[in-house]
């Protein structure tokens, strides 16, 4: 497609014709410059940022790094509320650098048409019938490859290094955030994606990744969202990742009730019990281990006095700085610790 005939307007407003006129056929492009439309509207849908949570990936690795089935269950439900916004941390990195990683994407690529798909200009896409929704960072129109989606990620180094990067040192993004530039493509009516990590350290990096929009991805995540939202219906709650879920069934479940319930005897159960001993004895023989430890400690801390360290003569340092940690107020709060009593002798 080519961008010609426009009359004198923004660049802005002209993106928004385009993708206008290109965004398939069912899906709502609906404006919400503001935040409460917006969390609103994203409510009632699976939304491209938590989709691949639905695709049961058994790897680890390629799990979602922030969201489980049981999670999304039960803020479907209105059984918790969405965690708040932190201003802090990743989630301010983020903010801070959507802005300059657009600028960065115009500047190194002067013939793209690109709208910034925020603020008074942010649009949200939604498949009503599949209850599938996206939020795209960048629109972008490029005279060879045609209508695109650019995702934009802030990653700290160290993770990028990590969580991006196979073995031999190629850029694999995770398979989350893949399957998010696949949905918000395929919902804007993209001929092509990529997503964009900002990476910023002693430099900045962003290398602008293409992920091929794979239609059976899309297959099976449509498949999934239906089986979600008939779960939903249903009261069918998907099981706990005990490993990833801990916090939420804590907060769930915070408060007993005074009652005792029957619990169903199973192999597994009673294998899971045993193993539990068995991490006790280990965290036990664990204090003891750091109650030892720290009495040494303390000895070598009355041989260096107040130095911040002393040498040994074979060379080694010991070495004790001083960490000064500032005042902080913890509100009160409660918990449920789990405890395994003996049965009573009847």
């Amino acid at each position: 497609m080519t961008i010609a005939t426009f009359p004198q307007t923004s660049l802005g407003a002209a993106a928004t014709i385009v993708v206008d006129q290109v965004a398939p056929s069912g899906v709502q492009r609906i404006s919400c410059p503001d935040d409460e439309t917006w969390h609103a509207l994203r409510r009632q849908d699976i939304t491209a940022s938590v989709a691949a949570a639905l695709l049961g990936a058994g790897d680890p690795e390629d799990q979602h790094a922030y969201v489980t089935p049981y999670q999304l269950y039960m803020l479907a439900i209105g059984a918790i509320e969405p965690e708040p916004i932190d201003d802090e941390g990743p989630i301010l990195r983020g903010w801070l650098m959507e802005e300059p990683a657009v600028r960065l994407l115009r500047r190194r690529n002067p013939n793209w048409m690109l709208r910034h798909n925020a603020g008074d200009a942010r649009v949200y896409y939604r498949d009503p019938a599949a209850r599938i929704g996206c939020t795209p960072d960048a629109i972008v129109n490029d005279p060879q490859r045609g209508l695109g989606i650019v995702q934009i990620k802030s990653v700290e180094a160290s993770i990028f290094r990590k969580k991006w990067k196979n073995d031999d040192g190629d850029i694999e993004p995770p398979l989350w955030i893949a399957v998010q530039a696949i949905v918000e493509a395929t919902l804007v009516g993209a001929r092509w994606a990529a997503v964009a990590p900002i990476v910023v350290g002693h430099g900045v990096e962003m290398p602008l990744i293409d992920i091929p929009i794979k239609a059976g991805i899309m297959a099976r995540l449509r498949a999934a969202v239906a089986e979600f939202w008939r779960r939903v219906e249903a009261g069918e709650p998907y099981d706990p990742d005990f490993g990833r879920d801990g916090k939420l069934i804590a907060n769930l479940y915070r408060d007993d009730d005074g009652s005792e319930t029957d619990i169903a005897a199973t192999d597994d159960l009673f294998q899971k019990l045993e193993l539990r001993e068995h991490f006790l004895a280990v965290e036990k023989a664990a204090r003891a281990a750091e109650e030892a430890r720290a009495t040494i400690d303390a000895e070598l801390r009355f041989l260096l006095k107040n130095a911040v360290r002393g040498r040994l003569p074979d060379g080694r340092i010991i070495e004790a700085k001083t960490t000064r940690v500032k005042a902080k107020t913890i509100e009160p709060y409660s918990f449920r610790a789990v405890k395994i009593k003996e049965a009573k002798a009847s």
